[in-house]
Protein backbone atom coordinates (compact mmCIF):
# COMPACT_ATOMS: atom_id res chain seq x y z
CA UNK A 1 0.00 0.00 0.00
CA UNK A 2 1.11 3.41 -0.72
CA UNK A 3 1.15 6.34 1.63
CA UNK A 4 -1.68 8.33 1.13
CA UNK A 5 -3.72 4.56 0.87
CA UNK A 6 -2.50 3.97 4.46
CA UNK A 7 -2.99 7.14 5.81
CA UNK A 8 -6.75 7.92 4.60
CA UNK A 9 -7.19 3.81 6.19
CA UNK A 10 -5.48 5.32 9.44
CA UNK A 11 -7.97 8.81 9.17
CA UNK A 12 -10.70 6.86 8.91
CA UNK A 13 -10.30 4.42 12.09
CA UNK A 14 -9.31 7.10 14.12
CA UNK A 15 -11.41 10.22 12.88
CA UNK A 16 -14.24 9.60 15.98
CA UNK A 17 -12.32 9.30 18.54
CA UNK A 18 -10.78 12.68 16.94
CA UNK A 19 -13.48 14.77 15.72
CA UNK A 20 -11.63 18.07 15.40
CA UNK A 21 -8.51 16.31 13.52
CA UNK A 22 -8.70 17.02 9.74
CA UNK A 23 -7.02 14.13 7.13
CA UNK A 24 -4.04 17.22 6.37
CA UNK A 25 -3.27 17.15 10.48
CA UNK A 26 -3.29 13.70 10.31
CA UNK A 27 -1.19 13.40 7.19
CA UNK A 28 1.16 16.14 9.26
CA UNK A 29 1.07 14.10 12.55
CA UNK A 30 1.99 10.57 11.40
CA UNK A 31 5.02 12.25 8.85
CA UNK A 32 7.04 14.08 11.57
CA UNK A 33 9.04 11.78 12.68
CA UNK A 34 10.27 10.97 9.14
CA UNK A 35 10.97 14.20 8.34
CA UNK A 36 13.52 14.89 11.57
CA UNK A 37 14.91 11.75 10.32
CA UNK A 38 15.71 13.25 7.07
CA UNK A 39 16.92 16.42 8.62
CA UNK A 40 18.77 15.01 10.31
CA UNK A 41 20.52 12.78 7.98
CA UNK A 42 20.57 15.34 5.30
CA UNK A 43 22.58 17.85 8.23
CA UNK A 44 25.72 15.79 7.49
CA UNK A 45 26.13 15.27 11.58
CA UNK A 46 25.06 11.72 11.31
CA UNK A 47 23.60 11.26 14.52
CA UNK A 48 22.36 7.77 16.24
CA UNK A 49 18.67 8.28 15.26
CA UNK A 50 15.70 5.64 17.26
CA UNK A 51 12.42 5.35 16.11
CA UNK A 52 9.65 3.35 18.69
CA UNK A 53 8.51 0.38 16.93
CA UNK A 54 11.16 1.13 13.74
CA UNK A 55 14.87 1.04 15.37
CA UNK A 56 17.90 2.63 16.20
CA UNK A 57 19.01 4.07 12.95
CA UNK A 58 23.42 4.32 13.52
CA UNK A 59 26.29 5.37 11.19
CA UNK A 60 29.33 3.32 11.84
CA UNK A 61 32.80 4.46 11.60
CA UNK A 62 34.05 1.97 9.01
CA UNK A 63 30.86 3.02 6.79
CA UNK A 64 31.86 6.73 7.52
CA UNK A 65 36.03 5.97 7.15
CA UNK A 66 34.53 3.77 3.69
CA UNK A 67 32.83 7.07 2.56
CA UNK A 68 35.60 9.07 3.33
CA UNK A 69 38.30 7.05 0.94
CA UNK A 70 35.05 6.93 -1.79
CA UNK A 71 34.82 11.07 -1.99
CA UNK A 72 38.92 11.31 -1.77
CA UNK A 73 39.34 8.62 -4.64
CA UNK A 74 35.97 10.43 -6.91
CA UNK A 75 38.01 13.74 -6.20
CA UNK A 76 41.37 12.73 -7.44
CA UNK A 77 39.07 10.84 -10.62
CA UNK A 78 37.69 14.90 -10.64
CA UNK A 79 34.04 13.21 -10.70
CA UNK A 80 32.86 15.09 -7.68
CA UNK A 81 33.46 19.42 -7.40
CA UNK A 82 36.56 20.36 -4.97
CA UNK A 83 33.78 22.33 -2.91
CA UNK A 84 31.04 19.31 -2.06
CA UNK A 85 34.24 17.29 -1.71
CA UNK A 86 35.62 19.71 1.10
CA UNK A 87 32.03 19.88 2.90
CA UNK A 88 31.58 15.83 2.54
CA UNK A 89 35.21 15.14 3.72
CA UNK A 90 34.82 18.06 6.89
CA UNK A 91 30.82 16.34 7.48
CA UNK A 92 32.93 12.99 7.67
CA UNK A 93 35.41 13.56 9.71
CA UNK A 94 33.61 15.64 11.83
CA UNK A 95 31.37 12.51 12.43
CA UNK A 96 34.15 10.19 12.93
CA UNK A 97 35.84 12.34 15.86
CA UNK A 98 32.15 12.50 17.44
CA UNK A 99 32.04 8.81 17.07
CA UNK A 100 35.64 8.22 18.69
CA UNK A 101 34.90 11.09 21.51
CA UNK A 102 31.20 8.47 22.30
CA UNK A 103 33.41 5.80 22.29
CA UNK A 104 35.68 6.90 24.75
CA UNK A 105 33.24 8.32 27.29
CA UNK A 106 31.41 5.35 27.41
CA UNK A 107 34.59 3.70 29.14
Amino acid sequence: MLHPDLLAEYYNSIKDQYPGLTKEQCNEICSAPFIEVRKGIESGEHPTIRLKLFGTFVVYPKRITYYLKLYSKMFKEQRITPANYFKKKEQFESALKRKENEGNSKL
